[in-house]
């Protein structure tokens, strides 16, 4: 099976299960991200490498000249219900399709742990973006607490198309080679409920799950410990 055919709608379906539906929509996490790229850079031009079914596109829209770019062309059709405004299209994230300099923005949320080489497409997005520009990247935090607790259950694993399982060193530095400088490195919080095989599975999404959405929301950066996801926001360096 190639890889265009392995995204399809089964597996975007079940990663929404194994996540949950309130976690995959993630309204409060988008509306945050949103938030933080702003800081950054308030418009410009945006691209969403891997951008799947285009929820995080839907709020970019309304600040941003957006484009999103996946391998899945079922990703593609969801997104183009829910971002109306962005200009879509199937490509690989190791080769893509746009001039140099072009990008104010790359966004690349749980895309690169899909890649067996992610330095490549860390390449392609130094050399898409503008002098100065901003590059946000979201991957699985193996040194978090869930990691720990959950070993093959946790959502890092669960996932066998995740083949890049970097540490978060290995990660930093393969932006340093790239010759992007870090400017901000954050957590997310415990989301990957259950955690506790004996206690019922939402009671420990409204004990964990559901606050540290919220908490997010309001803009808490969770410890290395305490978040499943590596966050990192970077610049190209002149």
């Amino acid at each position: 099976m190639n890889m265009k055919e392995e995204y399809d709608k089964k597996y975007f379906e079940k990663t929404a299960e194994d996540v949950g539906l309130l976690l995959k929509k993630r309204r409060p996490v988008w509306s945050r991200w949103t938030r933080i790229i702003r800081k950054y850079e308030a418009s410009g031009k945006l691209l969403d490498v891997g951008c799947g079914p285009g929820f995080f596109l839907a709020y970019a829209e309304k600040h941003y000249d957006v484009h999103g770019i996946d391998i899945s062309e079922y990703a593609l059709k969801e997104a183009r219900q829910r971002a109306r405004k962005a200009k879509l299209s199937v490509g690989d994230a190791t080769d893509l399709d746009c001039k140099n300099d072009y990008f104010d923005i790359v966004t690349c949320f749980d895309l690169l742990e899909h890649l067996p080489n992610p330095g490549l497409a860390l390449q392609e997005f130094r050399r898409i973006l503008r002098d100065g520009g901003i590059l946000i990247i979201r991957v699985p935090n193996m040194e978090s607490i869930g990691a720990k607790w959950k070993k093959e259950e946790w959502f890092g694993h669960r996932d066998k198309t995740h083949v890049s399982l970097l540490s978060n060193e290995e990660w930093i530095n393969l932006l340093k080679d790239t010759n992007f400088k870090i400017l901000e490195v954050f957590y997310d919080g415990l989301w990957d409920t259950p955690y506790f095989k004996r206690v019922p599975k939402i009671l420990q999404d409204i004990i964990i799950k559901i606050p540290s959405l919220i908490l997010f929301w309001f803009g808490i950066k969770f410890s290395k410990r305490y978040g499943e996801n590596l966050c990192m926001i970077a610049c190209k360096r002149r």
